[in-house]
Parts: structure tokens; sequence; C-alpha cells
């Protein structure tokens, strides 16, 4: 069931208390008035607020199901987890022409910087993983590759997601004493002014950056990916400490598409950062699990795009402020797709939950 029809369902119960009654003894009325199965029926009457999340449904409104429909003023009878409902048919895929890969993965420094500090079986599960995924985008054969990362040490003019427009890029990781694993890149000048134009197209905002500075986001997942060293690449940023939108992430990427089916390019989007992670005094080296497991469940289940209606505080309570780089590219992949997880490891040590995930194109 889509989160429209389940919202507009619930409000309308909320506007007509005669109505509510009636399916309240005889939940047959909403399927027959409001467009609702009977089991998305018997979620609402009995109170389900968590499986309406799963499916969208924000705070706001799955409060009137638990409040004022329930008479459960105190909200009991919910646990405030996060389901990933696999039950509804996916919608249809719809891959944009031209995008010949997709994934995502973390960009953990310490992965390359120090991997002795965590443990060395599960160091050596990860690398695998990017090893795989490596394989994949090198069988692509792609024309250009996108990758998004949120800014770490880089300053820019507005609060905007930006895009490296630059001739060349380059960077290292002195920052973590490791001035050795620096990285110079091609950039895609042409295709990145076409990438803007798309996004302003769709009445969205972007900062144009000629030069984007490579820091452990971008060169720890391209020193371990890229197929080749003269691929161009294009660099997205977001920047979560500026501004933190779930849907806009999820929005910007979907204008992308036209770009990208236009350009007569094959194009590759990789997506870096988190899972769990946090940097707050305190909380460094906590790893969310569960929330990690949920998101992972939904890519697997094709549902990825879903944490795009996730109101931004329960991303950012679950240490998820890097997802955003992924809704990025889940807008782009468009509805549908599968993701196979080929790593996902908790590293306490390097602080969080790091993955890495192929996006299933071709069995889309």
């Amino acid at each position: 069931m889509d989160r429209a029809t389940l919202e507009n369902a619930i409000l309308a119960m909320a506007r007509d208390a005669d109505l509510l009654a009636r399916v309240k003894a005889d939940p047959s009325v909403a399927q027959r008035e409001l467009g609702l199965d009977e089991s998305w029926t018997n979620t609402i009457v009995s109170g389900d607020r968590d499986r309406l999340r799963s499916a969208g449904v924000i705070d706001g409104i799955t409060i009137l199901v638990g409040r004022w429909f329930g008479d459960d003023l105190g909200d009991s009878k919910s646990k405030g987890r996060f389901v990933a409902d696999l039950s509804a048919p996916l919608p249809p895929a719809d891959v944009p022409a031209g995008l010949v890969f997709a994934g995502g993965c973390s960009h953990v420094p310490d992965l390359l910087a120090r991997p002795e500090i965590d443990p060395d079986d599960a160091v050596a599960r990860l690398l695998s993983g990017y090893e795989k995924l490596a394989q994949r985008l090198k069988e692509a054969q792609p024309d250009v590759l996108l990758v998004t990362a949120d800014c770490h040490f880089q300053s820019f003019d507005t609060g905007h997601f930006v895009i490296g427009a630059g001739e060349t890029h380059t960077g290292s990781m002195e920052f973590f004493k490791r001035p050795d694993l620096d990285l110079r890149l091609t950039g895609a000048p042409d295709f990145a002014k076409s990438l803007v134009n798309a996004v302003h197209e769709a009445g969205l905002e972007v900062e144009v950056a000629p030069r984007v500075d490579l820091d452990h986001g971008l060169v720890v997942p391209l020193r371990l990916l890229l197929p080749r060293p003269d691929l161009p690449v294009i660099p997205i940023i977001t920047q979560p400490a500026r501004s933190f939108s779930p849907y806009n992430a999820r929005e910007f990427g979907t204008a992308l598409r036209a770009a990208i089916s236009s350009s007569g390019l094959r194009v590759a989007m990789l997506a870096t950062g988190g899972l769990s992670h946090w940097l707050d005094p305190g909380k460094f080296g906590h790893v969310d699990v569960e929330f990690d497991t949920y998101i992972l469940d939904l890519l697997r289940g094709g549902r990825g795009l879903d944490l795009a209606n996730t109101e931004p505080y329960p991303l950012l309570d679950h240490g998820q402020y890097e997802f955003l780089n992924w809704l990025i590219m889940l807008g782009i992949v468009g509805p549908g797709v599968r993701g196979d997880v080929y790593a996902y490891e908790p590293m306490v040590a390097s602080g969080g939950g790091w993955t890495v995930v192929h996006m299933d194109l071709a069995g889309a």
C-alpha cells in the first residue's frame, strides 16, 4: 500500500467521525470507501504506528491512529521500532538509460590509514566486499563515475548539495597522518554542467564547485574501487551540518536521471558513507546494528527509497547522517531495484557500521 493512500485514508477518518465509527465497527468499510486492503485496515484500527512508519507515513499522521483513533494517549502500543515491511509488491523498476552501475560503500578512513585497530577477520570480510564491488564496476566499463560523499574538511559557499565541475580533483589523507595516500582524479566538467542544469530544471538548488579537495570520503572508496586511473569522476558533496533533508536528497538524485539518460555516456554511480556513525563527543564508537539491519533489509528488498520518507530526526538519532549520500544514488536508480549486500561489519574501534552494497540493475 502506498504512503499517499494510507495518509489520505487516515486523514479522511480524522475529519469524519461517522466514517471512523463505521470502519471500527466494520473494517471492510475502509476497503470499499477508502481503497485500503484488509491488512492495512487492521494496521490502522489496531493502532500499529510502527508498521505505518514502514510505509513512510509521517509521525504527525500516525499519531492520529494511536492517540485519537485508539485513545492511547500514552502511545503505549508503539515501540518506536522501524520495521522493513516487504509485503507489498515492488513498483516496476525504471533504471535510466545509460546507467550501467550503481552501488554504495562506507568510506571509513581507518580501513586504509590504520586497519590494524579493527579485528583482522572483520577487515578481511569488508575488503572482500570492496573487491567484489570493484569487479562489478570494472565489468560495467563506465565512461564516467559519479560519486557522493559528505563534506568533512571542505567549506563551500552555500548549504546546498555540491557538484564538482573541475578539470581535475586532488587530495590526500594527511589529516590521518597518511599523506602517502594521495589521489589525483580527472574531472568531467561538461557532463557536470549538464547535471547542474538538470537540477535547476527540476526547480532545485545546487552549488557548482570549480574545486573539490579530496578527503577520506572520496580517497578511501576510489583507491579501493576505481577501475582505471584516467576514469573521469564527478564528486557530489552533501553538507549535513548545514542542511539535512532525506526527501530532498532523493529528489536531487531523481533530477539527475534525465541528464544521465540523454548524455550518451555509460554512467556509474557510487554512494559512500555510513551506515550508523557518530562523531558526537561521547558517542563515537557506537554502532546501531538494529537500524543498520533495517536499512540493509530495505535495500535487499528493493525499498531503499522508502528511507526518503523518514523524517530527519530518526535518521540522525540512529547515526545515519551520511545516508543522504545513498539517497541521491537511490534517487538516480529509481524504485524497485534490489541491493546485494557484499559486506556489513560493525566496527567499534573505527566507529561505525561499515557496508558494501551492489545495486542489481541487470536483475531489475
